[in-house]
């Protein structure tokens, strides 16, 4: 009996139409459209942004990656810690060890979402 090995991978199709099953005014309105709402998104991603984060700036945003970098610091150092005598932690130290990661983790997210809207360009804080 053969085994069957392999990778399946659940992708995203992103364009079940072909552009050269349109004709080209079909393409350009088709183009126009996909513009008009890219410009919206983004209008709507700025405006909601920086009513909901005024005080986005340099400062605030640095501010922010060394919290980042504390709770990170602060998960690495607990890990190791409590594994220096080379056992497997108490239960309830492995609950204090995953707290530590978990806010770490938020964090890092929020972190890693503010930078995406700054790239964006949906703040002016550039």
């Amino acid at each position: 009996m053969a085994k069957v090995v392999g990778v399946f991978s659940e992708e995203k199709v992103d364009h079940l139409l072909d552009q050269g099953m349109l004709d080209k005014a079909t393409r350009r309105k088709l183009a126009s459209f996909l513009e008009q709402i890219e410009v919206a998104v983004f209008t709507a991603n700025r405006e909601i942004i920086h009513r909901a984060i005024p005080g986005l700036d340099r400062d605030s945003f640095v501010r922010f990656a060394v919290a980042v970098a504390e709770a990170r610091a602060s998960y690495a150092k607990l890990g190791l810690e409590l594994t220096r005598k080379g056992q497997i932690p108490p239960k309830a130290d492995l609950d204090r060890l995953k707290e530590a990661r978990e806010t770490y983790e938020e964090l890092m997210h929020a972190f890693e979402a503010t930078h995406r809207l700054i790239k964006r360009g949906y703040s002016s804080v550039a």
